[in-house]
Protein backbone atom coordinates (compact mmCIF):
# COMPACT_ATOMS: atom_id res chain seq x y z
CA UNK A 1 0.00 0.00 0.00
CA UNK A 2 1.14 3.41 -1.16
CA UNK A 3 0.52 5.92 1.83
CA UNK A 4 0.66 8.64 -0.24
CA UNK A 5 -2.80 7.63 -1.83
CA UNK A 6 -4.37 9.05 1.03
CA UNK A 7 -1.80 11.41 2.68
CA UNK A 8 -1.96 13.64 -0.36
CA UNK A 9 -3.16 17.16 -0.16
CA UNK A 10 -6.19 16.83 -2.40
CA UNK A 11 -7.44 13.20 -0.76
CA UNK A 12 -6.94 15.36 2.85
CA UNK A 13 -9.15 18.58 1.97
CA UNK A 14 -12.05 16.39 0.44
CA UNK A 15 -12.32 14.64 3.74
CA UNK A 16 -12.07 18.05 5.11
CA UNK A 17 -15.11 19.23 3.26
CA UNK A 18 -17.04 15.81 3.58
CA UNK A 19 -16.47 15.09 6.85
CA UNK A 20 -14.80 18.04 9.25
CA UNK A 21 -15.70 21.30 7.69
CA UNK A 22 -19.35 20.71 10.16
CA UNK A 23 -17.17 19.75 13.21
CA UNK A 24 -17.82 22.16 16.01
CA UNK A 25 -15.55 20.85 18.72
CA UNK A 26 -12.05 21.84 19.45
CA UNK A 27 -9.02 20.56 20.30
CA UNK A 28 -6.63 21.50 23.22
CA UNK A 29 -5.34 23.88 21.05
CA UNK A 30 -8.60 25.65 21.09
CA UNK A 31 -8.14 26.15 17.11
CA UNK A 32 -11.08 25.99 15.47
CA UNK A 33 -12.61 24.77 11.96
CA UNK A 34 -13.11 27.89 10.66
CA UNK A 35 -9.12 28.98 11.84
CA UNK A 36 -7.85 25.58 10.61
CA UNK A 37 -10.03 26.46 7.16
CA UNK A 38 -8.24 29.83 6.95
CA UNK A 39 -5.01 28.60 6.26
CA UNK A 40 -5.99 25.32 4.71
CA UNK A 41 -3.68 24.56 2.35
CA UNK A 42 -0.76 25.30 4.05
CA UNK A 43 -2.32 23.26 7.44
CA UNK A 44 -2.35 20.28 5.01
CA UNK A 45 0.54 20.72 3.61
CA UNK A 46 2.43 20.46 6.95
CA UNK A 47 0.57 17.44 7.65
CA UNK A 48 1.27 15.48 4.64
CA UNK A 49 5.27 16.70 4.97
CA UNK A 50 5.43 15.32 8.16
CA UNK A 51 3.32 12.25 8.08
CA UNK A 52 6.01 10.92 5.03
CA UNK A 53 8.96 12.04 6.73
CA UNK A 54 8.01 10.28 9.89
CA UNK A 55 7.81 13.30 12.33
CA UNK A 56 4.18 13.54 12.83
CA UNK A 57 3.31 14.04 16.65
CA UNK A 58 -0.78 14.23 17.87
CA UNK A 59 -1.33 16.59 20.41
CA UNK A 60 -2.48 15.82 23.80
CA UNK A 61 -6.26 14.66 23.56
CA UNK A 62 -8.57 17.29 25.37
CA UNK A 63 -10.21 14.80 28.49
CA UNK A 64 -13.98 15.24 28.02
CA UNK A 65 -16.36 13.80 30.82
CA UNK A 66 -19.43 12.09 29.44
CA UNK A 67 -21.78 11.05 32.58
CA UNK A 68 -22.96 7.61 32.82
CA UNK A 69 -25.35 7.45 35.63
CA UNK A 70 -25.50 7.95 39.73
CA UNK A 71 -23.34 5.59 41.12
CA UNK A 72 -21.38 5.20 38.23
CA UNK A 73 -17.65 6.34 37.03
CA UNK A 74 -18.34 9.11 34.38
CA UNK A 75 -16.78 7.94 30.66
CA UNK A 76 -13.55 10.03 29.46
CA UNK A 77 -13.72 10.96 25.90
CA UNK A 78 -10.91 12.14 24.05
CA UNK A 79 -11.09 15.23 21.49
CA UNK A 80 -8.68 15.88 18.87
CA UNK A 81 -7.46 19.05 17.39
CA UNK A 82 -8.45 19.66 14.15
CA UNK A 83 -5.15 18.35 12.52
CA UNK A 84 -5.67 15.54 14.51
CA UNK A 85 -8.64 14.60 13.52
CA UNK A 86 -7.74 14.62 9.81
CA UNK A 87 -4.67 12.25 10.17
CA UNK A 88 -7.10 9.85 12.61
CA UNK A 89 -10.10 10.00 9.94
CA UNK A 90 -7.26 9.17 7.03
CA UNK A 91 -5.85 6.74 9.21
CA UNK A 92 -9.78 4.85 9.79
CA UNK A 93 -10.21 5.21 6.06
CA UNK A 94 -6.96 2.78 5.56
CA UNK A 95 -8.52 0.77 7.90
CA UNK A 96 -11.84 0.93 6.74
CA UNK A 97 -9.90 -0.36 3.36
CA UNK A 98 -7.91 -3.05 4.19
CA UNK A 99 -10.74 -4.94 6.39
CA UNK A 100 -13.69 -4.31 4.71
CA UNK A 101 -14.86 -7.80 4.04
CA UNK A 102 -14.15 -8.34 7.95
CA UNK A 103 -15.38 -5.47 10.19
CA UNK A 104 -18.98 -5.43 10.94
CA UNK A 105 -20.33 -1.64 10.60
CA UNK A 106 -23.74 -2.77 11.12
CA UNK A 107 -26.20 -0.29 13.26
CA UNK A 108 -28.28 -1.48 16.54
CA UNK A 109 -31.48 -1.80 14.17
CA UNK A 110 -29.70 -4.47 12.25
CA UNK A 111 -28.96 -6.64 15.27
CA UNK A 112 -32.39 -6.48 16.65
CA UNK A 113 -33.64 -7.18 12.83
CA UNK A 114 -31.75 -10.35 13.01
CA UNK A 115 -32.96 -11.21 16.68
CA UNK A 116 -36.89 -10.80 15.76
CA UNK A 117 -36.23 -13.29 12.26
CA UNK A 118 -34.29 -16.18 14.41
CA UNK A 119 -36.99 -16.29 16.87
CA UNK A 120 -39.57 -16.41 13.78
CA UNK A 121 -37.33 -19.13 11.83
CA UNK A 122 -36.91 -20.85 14.98
CA UNK A 123 -40.25 -20.93 17.07
CA UNK A 124 -40.11 -23.03 20.74
CA UNK A 125 -38.47 -22.50 24.00
CA UNK A 126 -34.88 -20.28 23.78
CA UNK A 127 -32.20 -20.20 26.41
CA UNK A 128 -29.75 -16.81 25.99
CA UNK A 129 -26.45 -15.95 27.56
CA UNK A 130 -25.78 -12.53 28.07
CA UNK A 131 -22.26 -11.59 28.32
CA UNK A 132 -20.47 -8.02 28.96
CA UNK A 133 -16.39 -7.09 28.50
CA UNK A 134 -15.24 -5.13 31.20
CA UNK A 135 -13.91 -1.89 30.76
CA UNK A 136 -13.71 -3.11 26.68
CA UNK A 137 -12.20 0.13 25.92
CA UNK A 138 -9.77 0.59 28.02
CA UNK A 139 -8.09 -2.81 28.31
CA UNK A 140 -7.24 -3.24 24.76
CA UNK A 141 -3.48 -4.43 24.68
CA UNK A 142 -1.60 -2.19 22.39
CA UNK A 143 0.88 -4.96 21.43
CA UNK A 144 -1.84 -7.51 20.58
CA UNK A 145 -3.55 -4.92 18.12
CA UNK A 146 -0.61 -3.67 16.76
CA UNK A 147 0.49 -6.87 16.11
CA UNK A 148 -2.91 -7.80 14.34
CA UNK A 149 -2.72 -4.64 12.22
CA UNK A 150 0.74 -5.95 11.13
CA UNK A 151 -0.27 -9.40 10.04
CA UNK A 152 -3.51 -8.04 7.67
CA UNK A 153 -0.24 -5.85 5.86
CA UNK A 154 -0.67 -2.34 7.19
CA UNK A 155 2.18 -0.63 6.37
CA UNK A 156 4.66 0.45 9.05
CA UNK A 157 4.33 4.00 9.00
CA UNK A 158 0.66 3.96 9.67
CA UNK A 159 1.50 0.93 12.15
CA UNK A 160 3.64 3.71 13.61
CA UNK A 161 0.95 6.41 13.65
CA UNK A 162 -1.50 4.37 15.15
CA UNK A 163 0.55 3.41 18.23
CA UNK A 164 1.03 7.36 18.48
CA UNK A 165 -2.35 7.64 18.38
CA UNK A 166 -3.45 4.80 21.19
CA UNK A 167 -0.98 5.73 23.39
CA UNK A 168 -1.26 9.29 22.97
CA UNK A 169 -2.02 11.75 26.53
CA UNK A 170 -5.84 12.42 27.22
CA UNK A 171 -5.44 15.79 29.48
CA UNK A 172 -8.06 18.25 31.50
CA UNK A 173 -8.33 21.19 29.89
CA UNK A 174 -5.53 23.48 31.06
CA UNK A 175 -3.32 20.99 32.48
CA UNK A 176 0.06 21.79 32.61
CA UNK A 177 3.08 19.86 30.81
CA UNK A 178 5.10 19.53 33.69
CA UNK A 179 1.83 17.64 34.59
CA UNK A 180 1.25 15.37 31.38
CA UNK A 181 3.26 12.69 33.26
CA UNK A 182 0.62 11.62 35.45
CA UNK A 183 -1.73 10.63 32.04
CA UNK A 184 0.62 8.31 30.22
CA UNK A 185 -1.40 5.71 28.40
CA UNK A 186 0.12 2.21 28.26
CA UNK A 187 -3.54 0.27 27.72
CA UNK A 188 -6.42 0.59 26.12
CA UNK A 189 -7.91 2.87 22.89
CA UNK A 190 -9.14 6.22 24.25
CA UNK A 191 -12.32 6.44 23.45
CA UNK A 192 -14.21 9.59 21.02
CA UNK A 193 -11.36 9.33 18.14
CA UNK A 194 -12.48 8.43 14.75
CA UNK A 195 -10.08 4.83 14.76
CA UNK A 196 -11.57 3.83 18.22
CA UNK A 197 -14.45 1.91 17.27
CA UNK A 198 -13.18 0.09 13.88
CA UNK A 199 -9.58 -0.83 16.44
CA UNK A 200 -12.29 -2.25 18.54
CA UNK A 201 -13.90 -4.18 16.38
CA UNK A 202 -10.35 -6.02 14.64
CA UNK A 203 -9.27 -6.61 17.83
CA UNK A 204 -12.38 -9.21 18.14
CA UNK A 205 -12.16 -10.40 14.52
CA UNK A 206 -10.81 -13.67 15.38
CA UNK A 207 -12.80 -14.39 18.51
CA UNK A 208 -16.00 -13.59 16.48
CA UNK A 209 -14.90 -16.41 14.04
CA UNK A 210 -14.05 -18.80 16.62
CA UNK A 211 -17.91 -17.96 18.14
CA UNK A 212 -19.85 -17.67 14.57
CA UNK A 213 -18.47 -21.95 14.14
CA UNK A 214 -20.40 -23.05 16.93
CA UNK A 215 -24.24 -23.84 16.52
CA UNK A 216 -25.34 -20.91 18.76
CA UNK A 217 -27.18 -17.60 17.75
CA UNK A 218 -24.38 -14.78 18.39
CA UNK A 219 -24.54 -11.14 18.63
CA UNK A 220 -21.47 -8.49 19.12
CA UNK A 221 -22.47 -5.06 19.41
CA UNK A 222 -19.07 -3.69 20.20
CA UNK A 223 -18.50 -5.42 24.03
CA UNK A 224 -22.69 -6.59 24.57
CA UNK A 225 -22.55 -10.02 23.90
CA UNK A 226 -25.43 -12.65 22.95
CA UNK A 227 -25.84 -15.69 22.55
CA UNK A 228 -29.10 -17.85 21.86
CA UNK A 229 -30.04 -21.29 21.50
CA UNK A 230 -33.04 -23.89 21.78
CA UNK A 231 -31.33 -25.67 24.48
CA UNK A 232 -29.47 -24.32 27.90
CA UNK A 233 -26.06 -23.30 27.39
CA UNK A 234 -23.49 -25.26 29.33
CA UNK A 235 -21.33 -23.91 31.90
CA UNK A 236 -18.35 -25.70 29.81
CA UNK A 237 -19.18 -23.30 27.32
CA UNK A 238 -19.15 -20.25 29.44
CA UNK A 239 -16.45 -21.39 30.61
CA UNK A 240 -14.90 -21.54 26.88
CA UNK A 241 -15.65 -18.37 26.21
CA UNK A 242 -14.45 -17.06 29.16
CA UNK A 243 -11.50 -18.59 28.16
CA UNK A 244 -11.43 -17.08 24.78
CA UNK A 245 -11.97 -13.27 26.10
CA UNK A 246 -8.90 -13.90 28.79
CA UNK A 247 -6.39 -14.46 25.58
CA UNK A 248 -7.20 -11.17 24.68
CA UNK A 249 -6.31 -9.96 28.19
CA UNK A 250 -10.08 -8.73 28.32
CA UNK A 251 -12.15 -9.89 31.09
CA UNK A 252 -15.72 -10.74 31.38
CA UNK A 253 -18.07 -8.70 33.32
CA UNK A 254 -19.56 -11.21 36.23
CA UNK A 255 -22.10 -9.07 37.80
CA UNK A 256 -23.34 -8.03 33.99
CA UNK A 257 -23.68 -11.84 33.32
CA UNK A 258 -27.19 -13.22 32.73
CA UNK A 259 -28.33 -16.70 31.77
CA UNK A 260 -31.85 -17.70 31.38
CA UNK A 261 -35.22 -19.24 29.86
CA UNK A 262 -36.86 -16.40 27.55
CA UNK A 263 -39.91 -17.86 27.79
CA UNK A 264 -39.27 -17.21 31.57
CA UNK A 265 -37.18 -13.62 31.69
CA UNK A 266 -36.49 -11.19 28.72
CA UNK A 267 -33.34 -9.67 28.48
CA UNK A 268 -32.16 -6.36 27.75
CA UNK A 269 -30.06 -5.90 24.50
CA UNK A 270 -29.00 -1.93 22.52
CA UNK A 271 -31.75 -0.86 24.80
CA UNK A 272 -34.74 -3.32 23.73
CA UNK A 273 -36.59 -5.69 25.59
CA UNK A 274 -36.64 -8.82 24.16
CA UNK A 275 -39.42 -11.35 25.06
CA UNK A 276 -40.37 -14.75 23.30
CA UNK A 277 -43.21 -12.99 21.75
CA UNK A 278 -42.69 -9.17 21.47
CA UNK A 279 -39.91 -6.92 21.17
CA UNK A 280 -40.23 -3.85 23.35
CA UNK A 281 -38.31 -1.16 24.65
CA UNK A 282 -35.94 -1.54 28.13
CA UNK A 283 -37.59 0.38 31.12
CA UNK A 284 -34.90 2.49 31.63
CA UNK A 285 -35.05 3.65 27.60
CA UNK A 286 -38.76 4.58 28.33
CA UNK A 287 -37.80 6.75 31.21
CA UNK A 288 -35.50 8.70 29.91
CA UNK A 289 -37.13 9.39 26.86
CA UNK A 290 -40.22 10.38 29.25
CA UNK A 291 -37.89 12.74 31.03
CA UNK A 292 -36.46 14.33 28.34
CA UNK A 293 -40.37 15.09 26.70
CA UNK A 294 -41.20 16.71 30.53
CA UNK A 295 -38.20 18.37 30.30
CA UNK A 296 -39.48 20.37 27.21
CA UNK A 297 -42.63 20.84 28.66
CA UNK A 298 -40.99 22.58 31.86
CA UNK A 299 -38.92 24.32 29.09
CA UNK A 300 -42.19 26.04 27.71
CA UNK A 301 -43.84 26.80 31.01
CA UNK A 302 -40.08 28.79 32.12
CA UNK A 303 -40.44 30.84 29.19
CA UNK A 304 -44.23 31.19 28.88
CA UNK A 305 -43.82 32.79 32.97
CA UNK A 306 -40.54 34.49 32.38
CA UNK A 307 -40.22 36.48 28.89
CA UNK A 308 -36.44 36.59 29.63
CA UNK A 309 -36.06 32.91 29.68
CA UNK A 310 -37.51 32.62 26.03
CA UNK A 311 -34.83 32.67 22.69
CA UNK A 312 -34.01 36.05 22.14
CA UNK A 313 -36.26 36.85 18.32
CA UNK A 314 -39.60 35.29 20.23
CA UNK A 315 -39.09 37.38 23.48
CA UNK A 316 -42.14 39.20 23.03
CA UNK A 317 -44.51 37.13 20.16
CA UNK A 318 -46.05 34.74 22.99
CA UNK A 319 -47.97 32.85 20.19
CA UNK A 320 -44.85 32.59 18.12
CA UNK A 321 -43.14 31.19 20.93
CA UNK A 322 -46.04 28.17 21.23
CA UNK A 323 -45.26 27.23 17.50
CA UNK A 324 -41.85 26.90 18.17
CA UNK A 325 -42.25 24.81 21.54
CA UNK A 326 -44.56 22.42 19.41
CA UNK A 327 -42.06 22.55 16.64
CA UNK A 328 -39.42 21.57 18.88
CA UNK A 329 -41.22 18.98 20.89
CA UNK A 330 -41.99 17.44 17.39
CA UNK A 331 -38.64 17.14 16.64
CA UNK A 332 -38.38 15.33 19.60
CA UNK A 333 -41.45 12.79 19.28
CA UNK A 334 -40.33 12.04 15.62
CA UNK A 335 -36.61 12.45 15.22
CA UNK A 336 -35.51 14.31 12.65
CA UNK A 337 -33.56 13.41 9.21
CA UNK A 338 -29.76 15.63 8.67
CA UNK A 339 -26.98 15.01 6.77
CA UNK A 340 -28.80 12.01 5.16
CA UNK A 341 -29.01 10.46 8.41
CA UNK A 342 -32.01 9.68 10.77
CA UNK A 343 -31.77 10.72 13.98
CA UNK A 344 -33.58 10.24 17.44
CA UNK A 345 -35.72 7.72 19.49
CA UNK A 346 -38.34 6.51 17.62
CA UNK A 347 -36.14 5.86 14.51
CA UNK A 348 -33.46 4.16 17.16
CA UNK A 349 -36.33 1.37 18.14
CA UNK A 350 -38.47 1.41 14.85
CA UNK A 351 -38.03 -2.93 14.83
CA UNK A 352 -39.96 -2.74 18.37
CA UNK A 353 -43.52 -5.08 17.71
CA UNK A 354 -44.75 -3.06 20.79
CA UNK A 355 -46.96 -0.49 19.77
CA UNK A 356 -49.52 -0.68 22.26
CA UNK A 357 -46.19 0.76 24.12
CA UNK A 358 -46.27 4.04 21.55
CA UNK A 359 -50.25 4.65 22.33
CA UNK A 360 -49.36 4.56 26.21
CA UNK A 361 -46.42 7.16 25.20
CA UNK A 362 -49.11 9.29 23.40
CA UNK A 363 -51.20 9.64 25.66
CA UNK A 364 -48.82 10.33 28.32
CA UNK A 365 -47.44 13.29 26.27
CA UNK A 366 -50.96 14.38 25.67
CA UNK A 367 -51.74 14.48 29.58
CA UNK A 368 -48.71 16.56 29.81
CA UNK A 369 -50.98 19.31 28.41
CA UNK A 370 -53.47 19.17 30.78
CA UNK A 371 -52.24 21.81 32.94
CA UNK A 372 -51.13 24.16 30.15
CA UNK A 373 -53.66 27.14 30.40
CA UNK A 374 -51.89 28.63 26.65
CA UNK A 375 -52.91 25.27 25.18
CA UNK A 376 -56.77 25.25 26.74
CA UNK A 377 -55.64 22.57 29.12
CA UNK A 378 -55.67 20.02 25.78
CA UNK A 379 -53.18 18.33 23.28
CA UNK A 380 -52.78 21.02 20.81
CA UNK A 381 -53.71 19.43 17.14
CA UNK A 382 -50.57 20.06 15.33
CA UNK A 383 -48.33 17.67 18.28
CA UNK A 384 -47.42 14.72 16.10
CA UNK A 385 -47.96 11.33 17.58
CA UNK A 386 -45.83 8.31 17.95
CA UNK A 387 -47.71 5.96 16.74
CA UNK A 388 -48.16 7.88 12.98
CA UNK A 389 -44.57 8.53 13.42
CA UNK A 390 -43.81 4.24 13.84
CA UNK A 391 -45.63 3.71 10.64
CA UNK A 392 -44.16 6.47 8.75
CA UNK A 393 -40.55 4.80 9.56
CA UNK A 394 -42.14 1.66 8.13
CA UNK A 395 -43.18 2.98 5.20
CA UNK A 396 -40.40 5.34 4.22
CA UNK A 397 -43.33 8.04 4.80
CA UNK A 398 -40.67 11.33 4.46
CA UNK A 399 -42.96 13.92 4.95
CA UNK A 400 -44.27 13.50 8.46
CA UNK A 401 -40.73 13.88 9.51
CA UNK A 402 -38.31 16.88 9.43
CA UNK A 403 -35.89 16.37 7.05
CA UNK A 404 -33.28 19.29 7.57
CA UNK A 405 -31.70 18.76 4.03
CA UNK A 406 -34.34 19.86 2.33
CA UNK A 407 -33.12 23.50 3.69
CA UNK A 408 -30.70 23.54 0.97
CA UNK A 409 -30.22 27.39 -0.23
CA UNK A 410 -29.21 30.01 2.52
CA UNK A 411 -32.50 31.83 2.04
CA UNK A 412 -34.69 28.74 3.15
CA UNK A 413 -32.15 28.29 6.03
CA UNK A 414 -32.34 32.41 7.42
CA UNK A 415 -36.32 32.02 6.65
CA UNK A 416 -36.54 28.73 8.98
CA UNK A 417 -33.71 30.27 11.72
CA UNK A 418 -36.18 33.34 11.56
CA UNK A 419 -39.03 31.43 12.00
CA UNK A 420 -37.77 29.40 15.03
CA UNK A 421 -36.76 32.49 16.67
CA UNK A 422 -33.02 31.83 16.44
CA UNK A 423 -31.86 35.32 14.21
CA UNK A 424 -33.59 38.68 13.94
CA UNK A 425 -35.89 39.32 10.95
CA UNK A 426 -34.25 42.97 10.12
CA UNK A 427 -30.53 42.53 10.86
CA UNK A 428 -28.52 41.51 7.61
CA UNK A 429 -26.74 38.81 8.36
CA UNK A 430 -24.03 37.36 5.70
CA UNK A 431 -24.49 33.56 3.87
CA UNK A 432 -21.41 32.52 6.09
CA UNK A 433 -23.30 33.41 9.64
CA UNK A 434 -26.13 32.25 8.09
CA UNK A 435 -24.87 28.80 7.39
CA UNK A 436 -22.97 28.77 10.76
CA UNK A 437 -26.05 29.26 12.94
CA UNK A 438 -28.10 27.07 11.11
CA UNK A 439 -25.26 24.20 11.30
CA UNK A 440 -25.53 25.05 15.32
CA UNK A 441 -29.07 25.43 15.30
CA UNK A 442 -29.36 21.56 13.80
CA UNK A 443 -26.70 20.11 16.13
CA UNK A 444 -28.61 21.30 18.99
CA UNK A 445 -31.76 20.06 18.03
CA UNK A 446 -29.90 16.43 16.90
CA UNK A 447 -28.30 16.54 20.83
CA UNK A 448 -31.30 17.09 22.36
CA UNK A 449 -33.41 13.92 20.64
CA UNK A 450 -30.41 11.63 20.67
CA UNK A 451 -29.45 12.06 24.16
CA UNK A 452 -29.80 8.83 26.06
CA UNK A 453 -29.49 6.84 23.49
CA UNK A 454 -25.63 5.94 24.12
CA UNK A 455 -25.61 3.40 21.59
CA UNK A 456 -23.98 4.95 18.31
CA UNK A 457 -20.51 3.77 18.05
CA UNK A 458 -20.71 2.41 14.58
CA UNK A 459 -23.09 5.29 13.30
Amino acid sequence: MDITEYFNIDYLKELFQSKIKKSKSKGIDKVSVIDFELNLDNNLEIIVRKILDGTYRFSPYLEILKLKGRKKHPRIISIPTIRDKIVLLTIKEILHSKFEDSVNRKLPNNYIKDIKRYLIVNPGEKYYLKLDLEKFYDTISHEIILSKLELNGIPEPILKLVEKAISNLTVPQNTKKNNYKNFENKIGVPQGLSISNILAQIYLIEFDKTIYKRKYFYQRYVDDILLLNSSEISSYRVKNFTEEINKLELTINKDKTEQNSLNEVPFSFLGYLIQSNNISVSEKNIEIFIRRIAGKITWFKVGYSNIEKRPEYLKNDLEKFKIVFIEELNDMITGLVANNKNYGWLFYFSEITDIDLLFKLDKIIAHFFVNLDPFENRRPSSLKKLVRTYFAIKHKQSNYINNYDNLDTIRKKRNFLIFRGQISSVKNYSDREIENFFINYQNRQIKKIEQGLGYTYFN
